[in-house]
């Protein structure tokens, strides 16, 4: 029989998910990982997001993780990461924590049961309730509230860029203020990131990045995109928000780096590497 009830649920397969989950484990408590879908980091490695600044974590755990990144290669001390390689990395220390995750499964609502919470969640096998006693949502889009979910008022849409010579030539100047350009652990990976109309689905935001690049100037013309993110890099304040008792919103998606988040998540189970902010509660 499936497990029914549990100390924590987290909501996101997210990099501060599984640093969450990780403290839990660590503590000996059960915890339940629920993710929409069948990817792991998916805030920042689907999203092409190689993050901003060095990552540099505050805990243990996230320095154990960093140096195993830097260690495969997948990382430079600057903090320019390989988002490809970093998914194994992450499943990885999944699979060493023996991590419950459910995939492909969505939270269709949440029932306060008295200093507990019953969610109700749905997969390819139907309807199936937890109860858990404690809630961490990870999610930018705030998924623990079906009801009331997060719309991000700012997104952008990433894709690696490609040139005969990359790594060789000069980059131009962006072609607007929409525009800016990241980079990955090697030359070859140079990340074109567009702010994309807010209001825009999926389907339109890529028609409107492919008819923003066939219009770039000839500056860029050589400059071709090879591949394109898997879903939207979103503007999130930075949590904890607490929700309700015992529910807290941390999204991970909220942090600069995902070295950044991965500890945060850590850090927010086990108040290791500094105080939760109290004033975000």
């Amino acid at each position: 029989m499936k497990q029914t009830e549990y100390a924590l649920l987290v909501a996101g397969a997210t990099f501060a998910g599984i640093g969450a989950a990780a403290a839990a484990t660590e503590a000996n408590r059960s915890v339940v990982v629920v993710e929409r879908t069948a990817l792991v980091g998916r805030e920042f490695i689907d999203a092409l997001n190689p993050g901003r600044g060095t990552g540099t974590p505050k805990t243990d755990f996230g320095r154990r993780f960093r140096d195993e990144a830097a260690n495969r290669n997948v990382m430079t001390e600057a903090g320019l990461l390989h988002l490809p390689a970093l998914h194994p990395v992450l499943c990885l220390r999944m699979k060493q924590y023996g991590m419950n995750v459910r995939f492909l499964t969505e939270i269709v609502e949440v029932e306060d049961a008295g200093g507990r919470y019953v969610v109700t969640l749905f997969d390819a096998a139907g309807l199936h309730r937890v109860t858990t006693d404690e809630i961490l949502d990870t999610s930018t889009q705030r998924l623990t509230e079906p009801g009331n979910p997060f719309v991000p008022v700012h997104k952008r849409l990433n894709a690696y860029l490609h040139h005969p010579d990359i790594g060789a030539v000069p980059l131009p100047e962006p072609i607007d203020d929409a525009m800016s350009i990241a980079w990955g652990r090697f030359p070859s990976e140079v990340v074109l990131r567009v702010c994309v109309p807010p209001k825009l689905n999926w389907l339109q935001a890529k028609q409107w990045l492919y008819r923003y690049w066939e219009a770039r100037p000839e500056a860029w013309a050589p400059w071709t995109i090879a591949a394109v993110a898997g879903g939207f890099e979103s503007i999130v304040r930075r949590g904890p928000r607490r929700l309700k008792e015992g529910w807290t919103w941390l999204p991970s998606e909220a942090y600069d780096h995902p070295m950044e988040a991965i500890d945060a998540g850590y850090a927010h189970l086990t108040y290791e590497g500094g105080v939760r902010d109290e004033a975000a509660l």
